[in-house]
């Protein structure tokens, strides 16, 4: 799975209007926890003006379930689960938080890596076992500052960046657990059959 492809899919279904898209200066948080298992827990919180909140509340916000359904259909190769929204009126801000297992994948060598599908990535180091990457995508106009935080578990050693062959930022790092590997090239399979899709749904969402 990419990074990148699961978070703009994401976006693209909370968002899902060209009306917010569009809005500039947006700022995202986006925050992943990895565990020992190579899944991800994801919480992404944003603030929005008061014209923004107003349409998302309409569209998702007073409908929990439409949102999950949403999310649901924009990823049919990701199985999510704990799906949660809180919201909170008077800052006009949400949090949505959910889990993606299998976001970590293991190589042939049976080394993981998690693919943040952006080259030349600009991380910071804040740990050992935590990273800040702050970008501005230009799929939505460059209007939207995100704040992603990757969080690796303890047991996960020697994490180094990396590039694929393509150049993209890489994670690769060392945890136990290696026998689900074959279940997670399966799921990157599975990603990338869905990515024409999302690309779709992004396309219309605009």
């Amino acid at each position: 799975m990419a990074m990148r492809y699961l978070k703009n899919t994401l976006i693209v279904a909370l968002l899902a209007s060209a009306h917010l898209l569009a809005a500039q200066s947006l700022q995202q948080k986006i925050d992943m926890n990895i565990d020992g298992l190579g899944n991800a827990a994801i919480s992404i919180s944003m603030t929005l003006p008061a014209q923004q909140w107003q349409a998302w509340n309409q569209n998702f916000g007073n409908n929990p379930a439409a949102l999950k359904r949403d999310i649901e259909r924009s990823m049919p190769a990701y199985f999510l689960e704990d799906f949660k929204l809180e919201k909170n009126d008077m800052d006009r801000s949400f949090t949505v938080s959910l889990k993606a297992p299998g976001i970590c994948q293991v190589d042939k060598k049976g080394r993981w890596f998690l693919t943040t599908d952006e080259k030349d990535a600009q991380l910071t180091k804040l740990t050992d076992h935590k990273y800040m990457m702050v970008q501005s995508p230009q799929e939505f106009g460059g209007g939207m500052q995100q704040t992603t935080m990757v969080t690796f578990p303890e047991t996960a050693s020697d994490i180094e960046l990396d590039k694929d062959p393509l150049g993209k930022t890489v994670f690769r790092f060392e945890m136990n657990e290696p026998a689900s590997a074959l279940g997670y090239m399966l799921w990157v399979g599975l990603a990338l059959m869905a990515a024409g899709i999302g690309w779709l749904l992004f396309v219309l969402f605009r």
